[in-house]
């Protein structure tokens, strides 16, 4: 009896997954909160396998229509996304039978609907969350838009007027109330498949992040992960000619390909030495003025004091700092 029981708890679990090439994890947000460089710095792990695809978005958008989105960005934002189950299992089918899979979306954290659907798909898959000091991560957005040439509004401070554009696009004000949109996953999801960390501890002891998750995730913790690049910088860009040129969208990126094979295009794009030199480059030409610090008090007090204190229980975190101007 004892060596049949000891067999049973030797034999790996059943896993739930409806699907073999539904991820094993997601990384759910918080957006501009490095989960762009996390998910760069979690491929390079032999153990995992996460797609070059990031934010297929799947579970927040799974049968959607473009028209059901009323504005123009959010239909767009939709057609860029994977809406069908054929086509997101597509993106996981070179992962080996021994790797962990994963993807990143940031969009998950405040879709409504999303926790449910990724129970059906997997009731054992592990949430994954990097959260910004929300006043912080909302003024870094709009640097990202400024990057872009796409600000919500002409200035930052017009985020206070809730009839703007600013309290009705989720990625704006609404994705910073961390405690509402986390707590739904806190209740869909056991405590401890869901693992959140801090941006600032993420910013400044990157290893010892990636070694938590990676024993959050059951791969080899000591794996050495090249993390000196910083990906998804934004800024008021400084020199458009030059942007045209290496920027996101530049002339280089866009000829290199339509001339180079895929399978070239692939390795320029997973070598890290090529992405930081491309990336150190782009930051140089892009401006990042700080945030007024009455601003910072004042949207932290006044617009998210009330989660914050609330997702202090939620975690069990004590962030207090995050309400002290800096």
């Amino acid at each position: 009896m004892i060596t049949q029981l000891q067999n049973s708890l030797d034999e790996p679990r059943k896993s739930l997954k409806r699907y073999s090439h539904i991820p094993d994890f997601l990384i759910i947000g918080a957006g501009k909160s490095g989960t762009t460089s996390l998910d760069k710095y979690l491929q390079q792990h032999p153990e995992i396998f996460i797609p070059a695809f990031k934010e297929p978005n799947f579970y927040g958008y799974e049968n959607s229509k473009a028209e059901q989105f009323n504005n123009p960005d959010d239909q767009n934002h939709f057609r860029q996304s994977v809406t069908n189950l054929q086509d997101y299992l597509k993106l996981f089918t070179n992962a080996t039978p021994d790797q962990v899979i994963g993807e990143t979306s940031n969009t998950y954290l405040y879709h409504e609907g999303v926790p449910e659907r990724i129970k059906y798909y997997n009731p054992d898959m592990k949430l994954i969350a990097v959260l910004r000091q929300p006043a912080g991560r909302l003024y870094s957005r709009f640097m990202h838009l400024a990057r872009e040439n796409r600000t919500p509004t002409a200035t930052f401070e017009e985020c206070f007027d809730k009839n703007t554009i600013w309290w009705k696009r989720n990625d704006l004000v609404k994705e910073g109330f961390y405690y509402k949109n986390l707590s739904k996953f806190y209740e869909t999801f056991p405590r401890e498949n869901i693992r959140v960390f801090l941006y600032e501890d993420f910013n400044s002891n990157p290893e010892k992040v990636l070694k938590e998750i990676y024993q959050f995730l059951g791969v080899k913790a000591d794996f050495q992960t090249n993390h000196t690049t910083r990906f998804n910088q934004s800024g008021f860009i400084r020199n458009k000619f030059l942007d045209k040129i290496y920027g996101q969208k530049g002339v280089v990126t866009g000829t290199l390909k339509t001339m180079l094979p895929k399978s070239v295009i692939k390795t320029l794009k997973s070598s890290m030495f090529v992405q930081k030199q491309l990336n150190d480059l782009r930051s140089k030409n892009l401006a990042k003025p700080k945030m007024d610090l009455e601003v910072r008090k004042k949207l932290t007090s006044e617009v998210y004091g009330d989660d914050i204190r609330q997702l202090e229980k939620l975690i069990e975190r004590d962030l207090s700092h995050w309400f002290v101007s800096k």
